[in-house]
C-alpha cells in the first residue's frame, strides 16, 4: 500500500486578482521531458521488481495456530508480506497478530528510533521480543519493529510503489478530465530515494486545454544520528492555469524524522533551494527567472492495518533573493485498499504563489478519483 510515498486554509489572494484574460483556444503545451522518463520508470519498475530469487523457507506462525511456509517480504505499516511457494501472489498478515517466526535468511530491521539492525530474525513466542542474529545479537520488543526488508536483494526487489489512472465525462460541454498518479520508493541502509508524480489534463469545449503536473524527487543518505538525513531534492511544476511552462527546484536539505512508528510517519524537512521558472510564451512576469529560496516541507502519514491511509505533503518555500514572494504545494490523498494490490485514491492538491504570472491566479487547486495497483 502507498505510503511515504515523506504535512492550511488557503489563500484569499485568488479573489483579489483580475481576471484572466482569455487565450487562444489549443492543445495544451507537451510535457516536459522529466515528466515522459517519469512515466517511463513507473511502467518499468513492476516488471523488473521480480527479479532475483530468494528461498522460501521462513516460517511465520499466528497466533490462532495457523502456520504460513513462504518467503518473507517485508513489514511496513504494521503489515506482515510473505509469499508462499505455492501462491501466486502475497499473503498479507496483521502483525500484531503474528505469534512468531523463524529465518535463516539475512534482514534489515528499523525500530522506532531509526536505528537499522541487520542479520538472521526469529520472534520468540514467550518474551514477545525479535531476535536480530547479525554481527552482534539484538533483541527489539515486538512493539518497537518498525520496518523488516530482505538484505542482499538486488536493487529491483527493493523498489516499491504504485500507480493509478481516473478518467470522468460530461456531454453538456464536452468536458474530458484524465489524471495520471503513481510513485516510486527505495531504501536502503545508508539511503532512502522517493519520486512522486501527478498529472492531470483537463479538455473542454470552446477552452483552451489545460495540463498540470508537478513531480518531487529526493535522495537521502543516513548520518551517524539515526533519525537525520541529509541530501537533496529535485521538483517540477508545469501548469497551463497558471502560464508556467516548467518550474525546476533543486536544493540541498536535511530530513528529520519526527515519529516512525506501525501507525504513524512523520518527517520535517528544511534547507536551501535554487528556482529556475520559465514562463508560458507570452506571459508577463515580475519574478525573477531564477531565485534562491529557502525549502521547507512536513510530510505525515497515518495508517491501519487493512483501511484507509491518509498522506499529507506540503512545501513552503519562502524566497531569500525575492523579499516577499511565497509559494506553497499541498497535496493530501487518502488510499483505501479494496482487492488485493488495487486501492481507490481521493487526491486534492494545491499551488500557490503571492507573486504570480500577470493575469494568473495565485492559487491553482483540483481534485481527483482514482483507482490504481500498488507492488513491492
Amino acid at each position: 500500500m502507498p505510503g511515504v510515498r515523506t504535512l492550511l486554509p488557503l489563500s484569499a489572494g485568488m479573489l483579489l486578482n483580475p481576471p484572466v484574460p482569455p487565450r487562444p483556444v489549443g492543445p495544451a503545451p507537451p510535457a516536459p521531458i522529466v515528466l515522459i522518463l517519469t512515466a517511463l520508470l513507473l511502467l518499468l519498475t513492476p516488471f523488473c521488481a521480480h527479479a532475483g530469487i530468494r528461498s522460501k523457507t521462513d516460517v511465520v506462525i499466528m497466533k490462532n495456530g495457523d502456520k504460513i511456509t513462504g518467503e518473507i517480504k517485508s513489514l511496513e505499516k504494521g503489515q506482515l508480506t510473505i509469499k508462499p511457494d505455492y501462491t501466486t501472489s502475497s499473503f498479507i498478515l496483521d502483525w500484531e497478530k503474528v505469534d512468531h517466526i523463524e529465518s535463516q535468511q539475512d534482514f534489515m530491521v528499523s525500530d522506532t528510533r531509526g536505528i537499522i539492525f541487520t542479520g538472521k530474525i526469529h520472534k520468540d513466542p514467550d518474551t514477545k521480543e525479535l531476535t536480530i542474529i547479525g554481527s552482534e545479537t539484538m533483541l527489539l520488543p515486538n512493539i518497537e519493529v518498525v520496518e523488516i526488508e530482505q538484505l542482499g536483494a538486488n536493487f529491483w526487489k527493493r523498489v516499491r510503489g504504485n500507480i493509478d489512472f481516473g478518467t470522468s465525462f460530461s456531454q453538456s460541454n464536452n468536458q474530458k478530465v484524465l489524471s495520471v498518479q503513481g510513485s516510486v520508493g527505495y531504501q536502503s541502509q545508508k539511503y532512502i530515494y522517493s519520486l512522486t508524480t501527478n498529472t492531470q489534463f483537463t479538455s473542454q469545449q470552446a477552452t483552451a486545454d489545460t495540463n498540470d503536473t508537478s513531480v518531487k524527487t529526493s535522495l537521502y543518505k543516513s548520518t551517524r544520528h539515526p533519525t537525520l538525513y541529509y541530501g537533496g531534492i529535485a521538483n517540477f511544476l508545469s501548469s497551463t492555469a497558471q502560464q508556467i511552462s516548467l518550474r525546476s527546484t533543486y536544493g540541498a536539505t536535511l530530513n528529520k524524522r519526527l515519529i516512525f512508528t506501525n501507525r504513524t510517519n512523520l518527517n520535517a524537512i528544511g534547507g536551501i533551494a535554487l528556482t529556475l521558472e520559465k514562463d508560458s510564451e507570452g506571459a508577463q512576469s515580475g519574478a525573477r527567472t531564477k531565485a534562491l529560496d529557502s525549502a521547507f516541507a512536513i510530510n505525515y502519514s497515518t495508517f491501519r492495518f487493512d483501511a484507509a491511509t491518509f498522506d499529507t505533503s506540503f512545501w513552503l518555500y519562502p524566497s531569500i533573493t525575492s523579499p516577499g514572494r511565497v509559494r506553497f504545494t499541498l497535496n493530501q490523498d487518502v488510499y483505501y485498499k479494496f482487492l488485493g494490490d488495487f486501492y481507490l485514491r481521493l487526491s486534492f492538491y494545491d499551488n500557490y504563489d503571492n507573486q504570480p504570472v500577470v493575469g494568473a491566479p495565485n492559487n491553482n487547486m483540483g481534485g481527483s478519483t482514482t483507482v490504481g495497483w500498488s507492488f513491492h
